[in-house]
């Protein structure tokens, strides 16, 4: 058990460390989260909690705004962060979702569905989010749309499996016991027909391959990385039945 949490921790620490975005890609992504906050359409001091929270963008959100914000996260490191900052947090990898001390009112997850290692690990954690939720609850993720990223949902990260696409998200929150569900499409943190257009412009942009071809090259792989910033990501929310 502490061999593989240490080789958990070794994972996360390359994002939380290593692989730090740009100045630039910092503000979108913090956009992005601010978009998303607005979408669920939170009442004040309502009670949050983010799966897979990461560097904690949304989270400083969260807190901003005076929510109950509590989070799962595998990273020791990034969870220490995350409790320094004010947030309730358990170390844990998911699926399965750790014993939790309390319902919520919104569950979060932002980029993390897309690394289920299968549909039945999906639809598990679909399940366990579901009973956590108090009656009415909003159960939100937001991953990227395979059907705009094509190969470089996979080239862009080896822990990429699960599938996720909006028809793909809407049928697992179905069949996870989830109604009244909305969703929409993003180009970086822009929603609406124009950056929908985008997305199709920017997925057939060259950088993924070049930079796989010269992997070296600092300029491509930064280019790589806005270009995934806007390729199109899938929004969704599904409500509990009260």
């Amino acid at each position: 058990m502490m061999e593989e949490s240490k080789e958990s921790d070794a994972f996360f620490d390359h994002f939380s460390q290593e692989d730090k975005p740009t100045g630039m890609g910092m503000w979108l992504v913090k956009a992005l989260a601010q978009r998303i906050f607005g979408y669920i359409q939170a009442d004040p001091g309502s009670s949050i909690l983010e799966i897979g929270p990461g560097r904690g963008i949304f989270a400083d959100i969260c807190l901003k705004e005076g929510m109950d914000y509590s989070a799962v996260e595998a990273n020791r490191q990034m969870a220490e962060s995350l409790k320094e900052r004010g947030a309730s947090v358990v170390s844990a990898m998911v699926p399965p979702l750790p014993p939790l001390e309390k319902e919520f009112d919104v569950v979060v997850m932002i980029n993390v569905m897309e690394h289920m290692n299968n549909m039945q690990d999906a639809l598990q954690i679909t399940r366990q989010v579901r009973h956590v939720l108090k009656a009415g609850g909003k159960f939100v993720i937001c991953s990227p749309d395979y059907l705009n990223w094509r190969l470089n949902f996979f080239n862009c990260d080896f822990s990429h499996n699960y599938v996720t696409t909006r028809r793909r998200l809407d049928q697992l929150l179905i069949n996870g016991g989830f109604g009244n569900i909305r969703s929409c499409y993003l180009c970086g943190p822009m929603k609406g027909l124009m950056p929908l257009l985008l997305t199709a412009v920017v997925s057939r942009l060259p950088f993924g391959l070049l930079n796989a071809f010269f992997p070296d090259s600092r300029i491509l792989y930064k280019l790589c990385k806005i270009q995934l910033t806007f390729l199109r990501k899938v929004l969704i929310l599904g409500e509990k039945p009260s």
